[in-house]
């Protein structure tokens, strides 16, 4: 064991001095950025991030790991933008490792704004239900959301790889997280010419290919099928692929750099948890059966570094606990790391009603979840951004609020052996959310950032994880 931690510091050193430049995102340069605050705080023992690190070590030296990421907030994480930044940085660090995209959901079918790192279409009638709009009527899981049909030609397609992003996401398994409110009835994956059956699999439904796919069509057909299809799927097919195949299109790929979009602007839902009135738009409460989404994880057979965005509209923790499935569906995960971005919408309100204790408190119910599927989960909180609240009928003001989540944030940490990241600082406190929008970071909602902020925000934060993987 001792020679192991010697040869993974042997590496880690290694790395410091080969990898270091090219690791690291070079940052454009704004004078109202606050570059020296762009660290991770640490905070009591940290052994679970140091645990986290050795794990990438682990992956650098032997290529013997599957790393995974969360990183749960609202809108922020939503939009996209910040995530696949992450993402994007992650994936090259191991160059030639086919990593698995991270698990998506349908936005688009749930007629609210879909990331445009992947592409969804569907089908039919479909009804959204969500954690920050109660009353919750439907089970909902990791990603926050539920979609619900009951026309049997409903349909949803996604596809990983959009041609503007130049992406190389594969999987030649799809996990589908779903419930169906009649046996007679089961899902099946379209590929092209292809139906591929589900098998019930640990309370989901999991599609099985012989070969690497990136996008596909979830449909319904009657069971009564099922059995044809089968035979038919898999007797003309060949042994599943040879992994080489999937590996070499990765190291040929230019894919694994990270994406930039061309408009600035963004489609980002101004909603919150507080006071709101449900309507049917939002949630079904029909009696007949149901085919419900809650979400898609494709996977595939290789190491590296997976990283999962699950963000809502509007989400606050209280919204977050309202997840039924979480703990169950994040089990499929074991997340090694939790980047947590949750507090801009526990904040919106007048700081009368806001408590630092119930805050702490509902973090520490979530974290709870996590830590049910891997103890050693290390955990990255994301102090909030500077921001405006409504103080009035039709007026703003600056939120005082984001300072107490700051306080709270830092105590977290103590408490989880974590980590703070603390953009608060890195914006340069009160007020620098208008700074921000002056110089074209942030959104004129005062609230939000443009592209060139989020993809800042992506760069910032990858540097100071990779920082302290590499040097502390």
């Amino acid at each position: 064991m001792k020679k192991i931690v010697i040869l993974l510091s042997i590496v880690n050193c290694a790395l410091c001095i080969v990898y270091a430049q090219p690791l690291m995102r070079q940052l454009p340069h704004y004078n109202c950025v606050n570059y020296d605050a762009n660290k991770l705080i640490l905070k009591g023992d940290s052994n679970k991030l140091h645990y986290f690190f050795a794990k990438l070590d682990s992956l650098a030296l032997l290529g013997d790991q599957k790393i995974n990421i969360v990183h749960i907030g609202g809108s922020h994480i939503q939009a996209g933008v910040f995530p696949n930044r992450m993402r994007m940085n992650f994936s090259n660090i191991m160059p030639g490792f086919g990593s698995e995209r991270g698990a998506i959901f349908p936005y688009s079918a749930a007629r609210t704004n879909n990331p445009k790192n992947f592409e969804v279409h569907y089908s039919g009638e479909w009804k959204r239900c969500q954690n920050s709009r109660p009353p919750v009527t439907e089970t909902l899981g990791i990603m926050g959301y539920t979609i619900s049909t009951n026309d049997i030609n409903s349909s949803v397609s996604f596809n990983l790889n959009p041609a503007e992003f130049g992406s190389n996401w594969k999987f030649n398994k799809l996990r589908l997280f779903a419930t169906i409110g009649d046996s007679t009835l089961m899902p099946v994956l379209i590929i092209d010419n292809d139906t591929i059956p589900a098998v019930y699999e640990d309370s989901t439904f999991v599609f099985y290919l012989n070969t690497f796919a990136d996008k596909g069509t979830i449909a319904l057909c009657k069971t009564s099928d099922l059995e044809r299809l089968y035979m038919s799927y898999w007797s003309d097919k060949s042994d599943r692929s040879d992994e080489s195949d999937y590996s070499d299109s990765i190291l040929s790929s230019k894919a694994q750099k990270p994406s930039v979009l061309n408009s600035d602007s963004l489609e980002i839902g101004l909603e919150s948890d507080n006071n709101q009135n449900p309507t049917e738009e939002y949630c079904t409460t029909n009696t007949n059966w149901k085919f419900s989404i809650m979400g898609l994880l494709p996977e595939n057979n290789f190491n590296g570094i997976t990283y999962h965005s699950m963000g809502v509209n509007g989400a606050s923790l209280q919204s977050w606990l309202r997840c039924e499935k979480f703990e169950e569906q994040m089990a499929f995960i074991k997340p090694d790391l939790a980047i947590m971005a949750v507090g801009v919408n526990d904040a919106n309100v007048t700081s009368d009603k806001f408590s630092k204790e119930t805050f702490k408190a509902r973090y520490n119910q979530l974290l709870s979840k996590i830590y049910a599927t891997n103890p050693n989960c290390a955990v990255i909180f994301i102090t909030n951004n500077d921001c405006v609240v409504r103080v009035g009928h039709r007026s703003y003001g600056l939120n005082k609020n984001t300072a107490l989540v700051q306080q709270a944030m830092h105590e977290l940490a103590e408490q989880h052996n974590g980590a703070v990241w603390d953009l608060y600082e890195i914006m340069g406190g009160f007020g620098s959310i208008s700074v921000w929008n002056e110089v074209g970071l942030a959104n004129k909602d005062r609230v939000h950032f443009l592209v060139p902020g989020y993809n800042l925000l992506g760069d910032m934060l990858y540097n100071a994880i990779i920082y302290e993987w590499l040097y502390k």
